[in-house]
């Protein structure tokens, strides 16, 4: 059983870039040790190897963003992401929607309600 607590982290605004940076490679290392958790609790059909990819992508994404208090927000934001994927308290289809690619995207887009409504999509 996980408490809700244990992956809780305070909110804390970082004033240097260096601790900012600390903090987001242990977060980073946290999502990767996770990544099998994430694999089996949430059933998906996808390697582990796979999952890591795509913690990569998404943190690199945001890599060369020079604002310190938008660093501080996508910190925050990502730390709370971990603790609602480890504490269980999201869905398949909320997780699996970082995986969707444009060609699925197409044919939710086109689709009817029910069909959106189904898998999970907007």
């Amino acid at each position: 059983m996980t408490r809700p607590t244990a992956f809780s982290e305070v909110t804390k605004f970082c004033k240097s870039p260096s601790e900012l940076r600390i903090r987001t490679l242990n977060l980073y290392r946290r999502y990767l040790r996770h990544s099998r958790d994430f694999v089996n609790n949430y059933n998906l059909d996808i390697p582990a190897s796979q999952v890591k990819t795509k913690i990569r992508q998404e943190f690199e994404r945001h890599r060369f963003i020079n604002d310190l208090s938008v660093q501080n927000v996508l910190y925050m934001k990502s730390q709370m992401e971990f603790q609602e994927l480890v504490n269980f308290w999201k869905q398949e289809c909320h997780v699996m929607k970082y995986f969707e690619t444009i060609e699925n995207y197409d044919k939710t887009h086109n689709s009817s309600f029910i069909e959106k409504f189904i898998k999970g999509a907007d």
